[in-house]
């Protein structure tokens, strides 16, 4: 009967170490996804998309679309 006990009690701390390690584990996951989501940037075509929403002309200098307040201008394509 003694043995029985003593499994037990080491089957339970075992599952509450178990449980603990799990935690941190995944909090350390969490906060490295956390720390490179937000530290991830965009490329330059998402403006391009998002001023073909506002309209305007084809700025061959720089590749977007230009709704005139470019102050450099834009130019013809050569």
């Amino acid at each position: 009967m003694v043995y029985k006990n003593r499994t037990v009690a080491y089957i339970f701390r075992l599952s509450r170490f178990g449980k603990a390690a799990i935690r941190i584990l995944l909090k350390i996951t969490l906060n490295t996804i956390s720390l490179l989501a937000s530290s991830a940037k965009t490329s330059d075509s998402n403006d391009a998309s998002a001023n073909a929403a506002r309209g305007g002309v084809l700025n061959y200098r720089t590749g977007k679309l230009d709704d005139g307040t470019d102050p450099v201008g834009w130019y013809e394509k050569d």
